[in-house]
């Protein structure tokens, strides 16, 4: 199966923002699977917190650390003051969830075949600019399942997973039973922390897919339970061990549940089967990260960008994993590169800033604030 999403850095920043582990955002009901795999973190003492696979903060977590005066600051610290911001921000969008917000301007409108145009830019990595001529493919055809699918993968790799997910949801509509999109709406919500709804896309694959829907009972699409849920993947895994999908998914289960050593283990049994999937080598660093392994996660994500150097996502986890090792310059640097492909990557901008601040490169941050990539490249070559 080709194309499939990308995952998100799950990211663990020991030295900004304190001990940090992957699980998914609570909620009522089959979701509380997931406590049955902490308790052993639990009991080590760590104050666990989540901060989802790339990009976006946990915003309450981080504001929180932040205040507590973990580095020497007061509670009054703007950047607090800033994240709480944006956290009422994004609380106050939430009625639009799910509805995809076009473009204003889109030169690509009237394009002949803005889907050819599409294609072509995003083999190429020109995120921001495929995307505008897959919105305007789907305007001109608005069930074009495959353009809103394409649209959907360019939105997650450009670090933005409600519109990947709007994306994938209209494509959907066309197409129900899609296995690709499935497996993308799975991951784009475990990124987004719905835990729930990662659950039961993950399960309408296996329900839908031709080899393996009779693991899987309708009804338990429905509210699915994540231990049962690992239980069928795991049978599909012995019934087609070549399937690179299953194993993949297998990968996003054991994150769910913050079993790692799991899921790198699936995730290497996948690459072994798709060794030029770059998607995949960033599943892989994703969880060596929130492994506390973040030098392997480093190799992992330039394997991904040695098979695709345009790969937005990869850049800034590789800041982030510098981070992660108190290597601030260097984070600094793969931050500017990132923004400087997608200026438009707001999550990366405020790892920025925060790298800047724990850099002592004060000096920097109205650049930041102002995103004057001319100074900043200047200042931070690659």
């Amino acid at each position: 199966m080709a194309g499939l999403m990308n995952f998100k850095h799950s990211i663990m920043l020991m030295q900004i923002l304190g001990q940090i582990s992957l699980c998914m955002k609570s909620s009522q009901g089959a979701d509380n699977w997931v406590s049955e795999f902490s308790s052993e973190q639990n009991q080590s003492g760590l104050k666990e917190k989540w901060v989802d696979e790339f990009s976006k903060l946990n915003m309450d977590d981080w504001a929180e650390e932040f205040s507590g005066g973990a580095f020497g600051e007061s509670s009054a610290d703007p950047w607090a003051d800033e994240f709480q911001n944006q956290l009422s921000a994004s609380k106050s969008s939430g009625a639009s969830r799910g509805v995809y917000v076009f473009s204003e301007m889109n030169p690509y409108v009237g394009h002949p075949n803005p889907m050819q145009e599409g294609q072509e830019l995003f083999r190429k990595g020109l995120l921001s600019e495929a995307a505008l001529a897959l919105e305007a493919e789907v305007l001109k055809n608005p069930d074009n399942a495959e353009g809103w699918r394409l649209l959907g993968v360019t939105h997650a790799e450009n670090d933005d997973d409600q519109q990947a997910i709007a994306a994938m949801l209209r494509a959907q509509e066309a197409n129900p039973t899609n296995l690709e999109v499935l497996l993308a709406l799975g991951v784009s919500h475990t990124n987004e922390l719905e835990q729930g709804e990662a659950l039961r896309y993950l399960s309408r694959w296996l329900q839908n897919h031709p080899k393996y829907g009779a693991l899987a009972a309708p009804h338990q699409t429905d509210s699915p339970y994540g231990p049962d849920v690992v239980r069928l993947f795991n049978e599909a895994a012995q019934m087609s061990p070549e399937d690179a999908d299953v194993h993949i998914v297998l990968g996003v289960l054991y994150n769910l549940s913050r079993e790692y050593d799991k899921a790198i283990a699936s995730f290497k049994t996948a690459l072994q089967l798709k060794p030029q999937d770059y998607s995949l080598w960033n599943k892989l660093g994703a969880t060596q990260a929130n492994s506390i392994q973040s030098a392997d996660a480093v190799l992992a994500y330039q394997q991904a960008l040695d098979l695709k150097p345009n790969y937005v996502r990869a850049w800034a986890n590789m800041g982030i994993s510098y981070a992660n090792q108190g290597l601030y310059e260097d984070s600094i640097r793969y931050y500017v590169r990132a923004v400087s492909m997608n200026p438009k990557a707001d999550n990366a901008w405020q790892y920025l800033r925060i790298s800047l601040g724990n850099a002592s490169r004060s000096d920097m941050i109205a650049a930041c604030d102002s995103r004057n990539l001319d100074v900043l490249q200047k200042e931070f070559p690659l």
